[in-house]
């Protein structure tokens, strides 16, 4: 709750210019995360919607209005990547993988451009992969 609680207040502070934190940026990126992988297969499906909008529970109007204006701006990979600090790739695989159900080769191929770009090992890959399969199914 916590978390969520942070990412709508990081929100507040985008739509109000004040001047962000390391953390307010690191909490941005991985909810763009999230909205870029649900992007990936060239549509968000209802389930990816949902799972995005469920993820940040109670918003305000204007923070709804945000996230809802992030879900409709077009991919655009080459930038989000130029936007990830160092020190934050396997979260943003983290997030990327949970935002998504893997149930296209589009979405298989974003997951897989996104960790050679990250330059995350497949020992890496595997084990995010792992460690979401067993939160998922807890």
């Amino acid at each position: 709750m916590k978390v969520l609680n942070r990412i709508k207040e990081v929100i507040d502070n985008l739509l109000n210019e004040k001047e962000e934190s390391d953390y307010d940026r690191d909490v941005y990126i991985l909810l763009k995360a999230m909205i870029n992988a649900s992007k990936s297969d060239g549509t968000i499906d209802k389930i990816e919607h949902t799972r995005i909008m469920e993820f940040m529970g109670d918003m305000n109007g204007i923070q709804k209005l945000f996230v809802e204006q992030e879900l409709k701006t077009p991919l655009d990979t080459k930038a989000f990547l130029k936007e990830i600090p160092k020190g934050m790739e396997k979260q943003v695989y983290y997030m990327s993988l949970f935002a998504i159900d893997l149930d296209s080769s589009t979405e298989m191929a974003y997951l897989d451009m996104l960790a050679k770009e990250l330059k995350l090992s497949d020992d890496v890959v595997n084990s995010i992969h792992e460690s979401l399969d067993e939160v998922k199914s807890a």
